[in-house]
């Protein structure tokens, strides 16, 4: 049986999030994460893939932003797509 990474995400209101880890990488100094619903919450039409800045690591907490910028995310998302290519069906 395959191990997944899980991690949960909390919201501004306290809200917790599961996601599956898909990858992590650098790009240009900067430090990423690529986050997928687990499986048993993925809908068939609705595939998503989350790409978050990490901002801090250590080893207690991690600090995970919003990537604001467009063109950073598309960056981001072009390097996982690159690195994942024969995992995913990318469309």
């Amino acid at each position: 049986m395959e191990e997944t990474n899980i991690i949960t995400l909390t919201g501004e209101n306290g809200e917790q999030f599961e996601f599956e880890i898909a990858d992590s990488f650098e790009l240009e100094g900067n430090k990423y994460i690529a986050l997928l619903p687990p499986e048993d919450l993925e809908s068939e039409e609705d595939d998503e893939v989350l790409i978050m800045r990490i901002e801090s690591e250590d080893d207690d907490e991690t600090v995970l932003s919003q990537i604001e910028d467009d063109e950073e995310l598309d960056k981001a998302f072009e390097m996982f797509k690159d690195r994942c290519a024969d995992l995913f069906d990318f469309e």
